[in-house]
């Protein structure tokens, strides 16, 4: 005897249903895997970094530039240049040929500079990452990143021109400064420091206002302009704004750069 049995058509169909909707999910979720891997951030770029390039990392050197930072550089390098113009000739008709000639050589560093390659103030290095994964940006949001040599050099932008001292173990900033011609700071009070990571500090020069302050190389130094004649205005742009600027130069030379969506490495930036 043969014995048949005869499931209802509904429970055929949902079996039916229930075996297609198994084989859709174990298509699928491969997929959903592959869709919810995270971005690559710019963590994932140093270390990429370090398995393409075989020079040693300074990390207090390493840098990152941030697209948003990027897209203002060249207009601010612009702008800078542009109030520049009116302060050399205000100089020289106050007959201060020297003033004048400093300012000509802060024109002309702005201008022989290209705003590109630069980088974001503050810390981008990957230890720092490592400890601060909500600075670990996306690496969409990134234009580049990369390390410079420690250099043997701290920039001075004073009333004489832009100078760059030679740096020695336990440099202080009055030495520093005292390494220029007199005339290049005997109008100064305060000076701004740059970091090798892009931080600013104000600092008193003076007799009356002396802070005693260290230098890494590296280190960028601006004396503000007097702010007093015709062209006061202007005086107070470039004060304001060239030490932020400044902060967006790469801390040394021969600098290894990398590019977002680039496989290699750049030439190193002079």
């Amino acid at each position: 005897m043969v014995v048949t049995t005869r499931l209802p058509k509904a429970r055929v169909i949902g079996t039916a249903l229930m075996l297609a909707g198994l084989v859709l999910a174990g298509l699928l979720l491969p997929l959903a895997a592959i869709a919810q891997q995270p971005a690559p951030r710019l963590s994932d770029a140093w270390l990429d970094t370090l398995k393409q390039s075989d020079r040693r990392v300074t990390w207090r050197h390493a840098f990152a530039l941030e697209q948003a930072t990027a897209d203002a550089l060249d207009f601010q390098r612009r702008r800078l240049m542009a109030e520049l113009g009116p302060l050399v000739t205000e100089a020289r008709l106050i007959d201060r040929p020297a003033l004048a000639a400093g300012l000509r050589a802060w024109h002309a560093e702005l201008e022989g500079q290209p705003a590109l390659p630069a980088r974001t103030p503050g810390r981008h290095d990957l230890p720092w990452l490592g400890a601060h994964q909500r600075g670990d940006l996306p690496l969409d949001d990134i234009s580049l990143w990369g390390h410079c040599p420690v250099p043997s050099w701290v920039e001075v932008w004073h009333h004489g021109g832009v100078s760059r001292v030679a740096w020695r173990q336990d440099m202080t900033l009055a030495q520093g400064l005292a390494a220029l011609p007199e005339t290049a700071t005997r109008q100064a009070e305060t000076a701004t420091l740059i970091t090798p990571v892009g931080t600013l500090y104000t600092r008193g020069i003076a007799a009356w206002n002396h802070q005693a302050t260290p230098l890494t190389p590296g280190s960028r130094v601006i004396l503000p302009l007097p702010e007093s004649g015709p062209y006061s205005a202007a005086a107070r742009v470039v004060n304001r704004r060239l030490p932020g600027y400044l902060a967006t130069r790469l801390p040394g030379d021969a600098c290894e750069v990398f590019e977002h969506n680039d496989t290699g490495v750049r030439e190193p930036t002079q």
